[in-house]
């Protein structure tokens, strides 16, 4: 075999256990974090789900009908991402009302979206156990560099991951959008 076949194939090994580590590690902190959700005493939050965490779940975030539970992390940045999707701050709170807006990476925790159908139902519940269950009324691509996001006042959620699914480029001003209102 070749040098520069050995080379191709420890190349190879190395981007292959990458892709698998990303995936582990959103895998093992949502674990992590449904662990200290529900075994810390409940406080005025939820307690960071290891020592030197930056960041700690706001809410759950559930879909029955996809089988799917997620913890929402208390910000949209990247750190916070890298563990689950994240509450967009300057939108209404989890539980509350007003417009909610939770966005997520589409090749991780938001992958699900592409699955989601309208009148399918989506409940978040914060920290205090208040819970608010929506319905999913639409889904549409969303282009940022000619739209924007309309923030309105109604009692909804909209979640939001970069678009199209299984990209192999990351980024892009594509944004897949589901909008869904308070029941």
């Amino acid at each position: 075999m070749s040098k520069l076949a050995k080379a191709s194939i420890v190349i190879g090994a190395l981007l292959l256990s990458q892709a698998f580590y990303m995936d582990a590690k959103a895998i093992l902190a949502q674990l992590l974090i449904a662990h200290s959700w529900t075994t810390a005493d409940k406080q005025s939050s939820a307690p960071k789900p290891w020592p030197w965490a930056d960041t700690r779940a706001i809410a759950k975030l559930e879909v029955p009908a996809l089988g799917k539970t997620l913890f929402v992390m208390q910000d949209a940045s990247g750190e916070s991402l890298a563990f689950g999707p994240g509450h967009l701050p300057a939108s209404a709170a989890p539980g509350g009302e007003g417009h909610v807006i939770v966005s997520g990476h589409r090749d991780s925790h938001f992958e699900f979206l592409q699955d989601l159908q309208v009148g399918q139902i989506v409940s978040i519940e914060d920290y205090g156990a208040n819970q608010k269950r929506y319905q999913v009324v639409s889904s549409h691509i969303l282009d940022t560099d000619t739209e924007t996001l309309s923030v309105t006042e109604r009692d909804q959620l909209t979640l939001i991951t970069c678009y199209p699914f299984q990209a192999l480029i990351p980024g892009g001003p594509l944004r897949f959008i589901v909008t869904a209102i308070a029941i």
